[in-house]
């Protein structure tokens, strides 16, 4: 039980990360574009 946890907190936490770094990646991205219309 344990260690199907600790694979899934694993994989939780990389797909985690991955979704920040998209989501930083789209914002520095749309800055340019997003900043004008503020």
């Amino acid at each position: 039980m344990s260690r199907k946890n600790q694979r899934y907190s694993k994989e939780f936490k990389a797909e985690a990360v991955r979704t920040v770094l998209e989501n930083q990646l789209s914002i520095s991205e749309g800055a340019s574009v997003m900043l004008p219309t503020y």
